[in-house]
């Protein structure tokens, strides 16, 4: 048998035990496709991501993310914290090499910022009122004066605008939308957040997610686009997710635009080292 070390992080979070954990294995080299899954499983985090060389000029490592029950060719939080882990306290630039391609991370006196993929957006099929009955929310709840959309930077969510902080809270998971589907309300638990948001999974095997990296490009893009926050040529936002699961995170945002055109979009955060573990395979 061969032992795999890992380490564990809480990801958008400057506390141990908040945030989202992840389980980095720096050294994946040599571990095949389904085991990489069964261990995914088998630690039972959101995501596990394994480091190994990368194939593209460029990049200064790859990175493979598995959820529970499948392999993301991009997330956010294991983004962020496998950079945190790999930079080991130093600040600089590193390229990842991912699913959709290579992704710039910066670290800077342990803030852990990443460039996404600019999000792209498409209308929803879904109406308010079948939203509405899937979140078990009153219609009303639903606002009317935005659209529901689908956005991706790589994975794409179902994002439905709620009219306040207590109807995020009641929200239900939501499984006949059939969609990564994130609600949200501008309001914030914490003073200086400005969105609070929540994001239930289909078919990713996670439930609940404590904080969707992956979704606050398409979130900061959609809240500049629509006029739900002030604008600026780079637009600052910080998000919140994971308080209805005693896992507080909290996400920052930044979106640039020219014109009415987003022309990038980052997010970053802090991450708390919790320890780590080993597997015998």
């Amino acid at each position: 048998m061969t032992r795999r070390e890992y380490q564990l992080v809480d990801v958008f979070t400057d506390r141990p035990l908040g945030g989202n954990p992840l389980a980095v294995f720096t050294n994946g080299g040599g571990i095949d496709d389904g085991t990489m899954q069964a261990i995914a499983k088998e630690l039972h985090l959101s995501e596990t991501t394994f480091v190994l060389p990368p194939t593209s000029k460029g990049a200064d490592h790859r990175l493979r993310i598995f959820t529970p029950d499948t392999e993301l060719p991009f997330a956010g939080h294991p983004t962020i914290g496998a950079a945190y882990v790999l930079a080991a306290g130093r600040d600089g630039t590193m390229w990842l090499e991912e699913g959709v391609g290579t992704i710039r991370v910066t670290s800077l006196a342990g803030f852990v910022q990443m460039d996404q993929p600019l999000p792209s957006f498409t209308g929803a099929t879904v109406t308010r009122q079948a939203a509405a009955e899937a979140l078990s929310l009153a219609v009303e709840e639903v606002r009317s004066d935005v659209p529901m959309q689908v956005g991706s930077s790589g994975l794409p969510f179902l994002f439905v605008p709620l009219a306040n902080l207590k109807a995020v809270r009641r929200a239900q998971r939501p499984s006949a939308l059939r969609a990564n589907v994130y609600v949200f309300a501008v309001s914030g638990e914490r003073s200086g957040s400005q969105v609070h948001g929540r994001m239930f999974d289909q078919g990713l095997g996670i439930g609940e997610d404590p904080a969707t990296g992956s979704a606050q490009g398409p979130l900061g893009a959609y809240l500049v686009v629509h006029e739900l926050v002030q604008g600026a040529p780079t637009t600052r936002i910080r998000s919140e997710q994971g308080f209805e699961i005693g896992r507080p995170s909290i996400l920052d945002i930044e979106v640039d635009r020219a014109g009415a055109a987003i022309t990038a979009v980052r997010v970053g955060g802090r991450c708390v080292s919790v320890g780590g573990g080993w597997l015998d395979l």
